[in-house]
């Protein structure tokens, strides 16, 4: 009868790591498709810089947009960036910026692929504590995490703990796997 439940329990894990797996799945190609649109949009940016950056000193002589409409539009990152850097070129500052951007959705996809590996070991295994499934955890937190750092010092310290525990929790699980497969 033990057993029994064990392997409903077991079953329904497969399941929902198969419905979650799918999920993960769709995300990555997402953020692999956005990231490539986002990389080429940067370029072109950088590409028709002169273009661009005279298009845009006519529409603010002409008065079609003033610097503050287009502060405002873009968020206040453009006008934070070219102060930052510097740098008068809107368009170059917006190119480096989206290419930046698209190498950010380039991690996303590594995490996401990290964590689809684990739904799919964790779908196909009798257990979901695998040696491996705690290998690809460690890289998906351990790039969580550095992505929580990069927006706040506390978040990042928070997730990284949190995570740092349930890795160890995993770790322990696959230890207690182990010693029931050699008793058995």
């Amino acid at each position: 009868m033990k057993m029994n439940v064990s392997n409903v329990k077991i079953q329904k894990i497969q399941k929902a790591s198969k419905t979650a797996g799918s999920i993960v799945k769709f995300a990555k190609i997402f953020f692999i498709v956005m990231s490539v649109v986002t990389i080429v949009c940067g370029c072109g940016f950088i590409g028709t810089k002169n273009y661009l950056d005279q298009r845009l000193a006519q529409a603010l002589a002409e008065g079609e947009v003033t610097a503050d409409e287009l502060f405002v539009n873009v968020g206040g990152f453009l006008e934070g960036a070219l102060n930052l850097a510097k740098v008068d070129s809107v368009s170059l500052t917006l190119g480096v910026y989206m290419i930046v951007m698209g190498i950010v959705l380039i991690g996303f996809s590594i995490i996401m692929h990290f964590l689809a590996k684990v739904f799919t070991d964790i779908r196909e295994s009798y257990s979901p504590f695998r040696p491996e499934i705690v290998k690809s955890l460690k890289v998906v937190f351990v790039l969580t995490t550095l992505f929580a750092l990069r927006s706040s010092l506390l978040m990042g310290v928070i997730i990284g703990f949190s995570m740092w525990c349930v890795l160890h929790i995993f770790e322990y699980g696959c230890e207690l796997q182990r010693q029931s497969d050699e008793t058995l």
